[in-house]
């Protein structure tokens, strides 16, 4: 079921001064770049080599989930998210053996789900569906 890490989100204050650093200091590359109006954020994909890919993710407003964390943190480390198969059947797994998952968008256009940071011992933990 499970198929590896697919990336590790980061929570900035600026998409384009991060992205300035990470190019300069590592060679990366952004791939893409969504604006997320409901969640009041924008995302950008950073490949540094191939191999690995970031997520970083800018606030544009104070109430979504990553302006309420950089207000409370300030930045930095925010989820990993891991690939698998069926996230449907994970996610039930997951929940027959007690973990809470939350943020289950089975039908969204990219599938994904999070495991509660309070069931994964204070880590947020997002499931992506990747067929393949």
């Amino acid at each position: 079921m499970i198929k590896g890490v697919d990336h590790i989100g980061i929570a900035v204050e600026s998409i384009d001064d991060t992205m300035a650093f990470l190019k300069d200091t590592f060679g990366a590359k952004e791939t893409s770049r969504n604006d997320y109006p409901k969640l009041q954020q924008v995302s950008a994909k950073v490949n540094l080599n191939g191999d690995t890919e970031f997520e970083l993710m800018e606030a544009t407003g104070p109430d979504g989930a990553i302006g309420q964390f950089i207000k409370k943190t300030g930045g930095g480390l925010h989820h990993i998210s891991i690939r698998c198969d069926d996230l449907k059947a994970f996610v039930e797994e997951l929940e027959n053996k007690g973990i809470k998952v939350v943020g289950k968008m089975f039908d969204a256009p990219i599938k994904v789900a999070f495991i509660h940071p309070k069931s994964a011992k204070g880590l947020l933990i997002e499931l992506k569906e990747v067929k393949g």
